[in-house]
């Protein structure tokens, strides 16, 4: 059985293994929001215990949580998941409220949203227009 996941969070995969021969697995995100019965569900691994990177991760989820609540089911937000644009608009508000809590436990301001682009632009597919993805994000995240 076909099973969405909406594994939409920090890929814990190193930023050389972007390149990795295999489809992204529940393992690799330390949190992720999922489709349950119709409701967005979120995840968090067990072994991530530090409070300040829980943090960012329920920030971040809280995100995808409300964004599927604005739909008439998770399902059917998830189907709107169809292309890297779509991808994109729905990943740049979750790091931005991820890069806001970062930021204020004295993250690095310009390191971190630049970080969290090239995440975007991996996670969408679009690492050609991680350029563009960083622009966006400092434009649209402040």
């Amino acid at each position: 059985m076909l099973r969405l996941v909406l594994a939409i969070t920090l890929c814990l995969v190193a930023p050389g293994a972007a390149a990795a021969q295999r489809d992204a697995t529940a393992d690799d995100f330390l949190g992720l929001t999922r489709c349950e019965g119709g409701r967005a569900v979120t995840d968090l691994r067990p072994d991530v215990r530090d409070s300040m990177l829980l943090a960012e991760i329920e920030a971040h989820e809280a995100v995808h949580r409300e964004q599927a609540a604005a739909h008439e089911s998770c399902d059917a937000f998830l189907a709107t998941l169809i292309s890297a644009r779509r991808i994109i608009d729905a990943e740049l508000p979750a790091y931005c409220a991820q890069w806001k809590v970062a930021v204020a436990r004295g993250a690095d301001s310009a390191i971190t949203r630049r970080e969290f682009a090239w995440r975007i632009a991996a996670q969408s597919g679009a690492m050609e227009n991680r350029l563009q993805i960083a622009q966006r994000f400092e434009e649209e995240c402040r």
